[in-house]
């Protein structure tokens, strides 16, 4: 075995080792999704969409279980307001971000037509008794759709799961995490863009 060889298989024993070894605590991962994996919608929507994330969600941490008795933390609405600013844009012909329900003023000065307050739920689970990085990841999203005078237009839904063996997540331990993020906003832009509710 050559010299080359041998550092690589240290560095993956070692790799490996951590994964296993390092038990008892929540492990920071995250849920950030590949932004490229967010598709267009066949047909926009020809209104302005506001959506809100207030600072008090965007700063909330989420602790969930992995495996070998461990959890892992992150921060779901942190990890994902790019994903969802981006699924708005693939939907509608303009998107802003407000700074709440009732930001007249942005409402206004963008001519927004509708508020979009998303809400994300999670889990995780691990099939590994051994390794802490979930093997299972959930994302739920829910998107509650008012007009600018607050009057009820839709709720629209999906749930994202994402999976991630030991070969694939011992060099991304978020890798099922990322997987969830990223099927639930294929499925959010899809949903929205099926809604007769926003179009009419």
């Amino acid at each position: 075995m050559t010299l080359n060889n041998i550092t690589r298989a240290l560095a993956a024993l070692g790799c490996a080792v951590s994964v296993v070894l390092v038990t008892g605590c929540a492990h920071p991962i995250t849920m950030v999704p590949d932004l490229a994996s967010v598709p267009a919608a066949p047909s926009k929507i020809n209104k302005t969409a506001g959506y809100v994330l207030s600072a008090e969600d965007v700063a909330k941490e989420v602790t969930t279980p992995g495996g070998g008795g461990d959890k892992v933390r992150y921060f779901p609405y942190k990890d994902l307001d790019a994903g969802l600013y981006k699924s708005f844009s693939q939907v509608f012909t303009n998107v802003v971000k407000l700074k709440g329900v009732n930001d007249a003023e942005g409402i206004a000065s963008q001519g927004v037509s509708l508020v979009i307050s998303p809400s994300i739920t999670t889990d995780s689970s691990s099939s590994s008794p051994f390794t802490w990085p979930p093997t299972k990841f959930t994302v739920n999203l829910t998107c509650t759709v008012v007009d600018v005078k607050g009057a009820p237009v839709t709720v629209i839904t999906s749930t994202g799961e994402g999976a991630a063996e030991f070969d694939e997540f011992k060099s991304n331990f978020s890798l099922s995490a990322k997987r969830a993020s990223e099927d639930a906003l294929k499925k959010l832009v899809k949903a929205l863009s099926e809604s007769e509710a926003l179009r009419r």
